[in-house]
C-alpha cells in the first residue's frame, strides 16, 4: 500500500431516504478509499455539509472500506433525502470546492438563448445558467432563429445560480427540463469546459 493514498472521491449517482437513521447515496469510488467512520464532505449543488460515513455496502453487503472502480452505497446519518442531491459528490474534506463561473464551448442544433439549463453528470439535477457573449461576438446564434448547422461553436462566459463540481475538460449537457404530471427532460446540446473562472 503506498504511503500516502489519494484523496476520496465518489459521484452520487442516486439518493435513498433511510429513516429515521438517515439516507443513503450510491455511486462509484472514482479516486482513493473510504472507510466506515470516516469524515466526508458533500460537495456540490448545495451547501457543503460534513458528514460521517456511518454505512458502506454493496449488494447488501456491509464493507469496513471501499476502493476505486467500486459501487458502492453510504450511509449518512442525521440527514434526509432531500439534504443531499444526484450531481454532488462525496469527497475527503478540503479536497473538492464547486464553482459558478466558467467558460466553455457550446455547440447545438437550435438556437439556445441566454438563459440555460445544464446537466454536469447523467441524471444530475439541472443547473440554471446563464450565458455571456465575447464582446462583439454575434448574438443571433443564442436568441435568433435556429441555423442550419451548429448554433453556437465558441467559447463563451457561464454563470450558474448555484455552484456545481467541474473542472477544465468537464463535457455536460444543455437541456430544457420541464415539470408538468412528470418531469420532462429534452437534449438541446453540449458543452465543454475550457477554464474555470472562480
Amino acid at each position: 500500500m503506498p504511503e500516502t493514498e489519494p484523496s476520496f472521491l465518489m459521484a452520487v449517482e442516486d439518493v435513498f431516504g433511510c429513516h429515521p437513521h438517515g439516507t443513503y447515496v450510491t455511486g462509484e469510488v472514482l479516486q482513493g478509499v473510504v472507510r466506515v467512520g470516516d469524515e466526508l464532505e458533500v460537495v456540490g449543488l448545495l451547501p457543503t455539509r460534513r458528514i460521517t460515513a456511518e454505512k458502506l455496502g454493496v449488494f447488501r453487503k456491509q464493507l469496513t472500506e471501499a476502493r476505486v472502480g467500486q459501487n458502492i452505497a453510504v450511509l449518512i446519518p442525521g440527514i434526509n433525502r432531500t439534504q443531499v442531491a444526484v450531481g454532488q459528490v462525496l469527497a475527503t474534506p478540503g479536497t473538492v470546492r464547486p464553482h459558478s463561473r466558467l467558460r466553455a464551448t457550446l455547440r447545438a442544433e437550435t438556437a439556445l438563448g441566454t438563459a440555460l439549463q445544464l446537466r454536469f453528470a447523467e441524471r444530475s439535477e439541472v443547473v440554471e445558467a446563464t450565458v455571456h457573449l465575447p464582446e462583439g461576438a454575434d448574438a443571433s446564434a443564442l436568441d435568433g432563429p435556429a441555423p442550419a448547422g451548429p448554433a453556437l461553436d465558441g467559447p463563451v462566459e457561464i454563470t450558474l445560480d448555484r455552484p456545481a463540481v467541474f473542472e477544465q475538460g468537464t463535457e455536460f449537457t444543455v437541456v430544457i427540463q420541464t415539470r408538468d404530471v412528470i418531469t420532462s427532460t429534452r437534449h438541446l446540446g453540449t458543452g465543454l469546459v475550457v477554464e474555470v473562472l472562480d
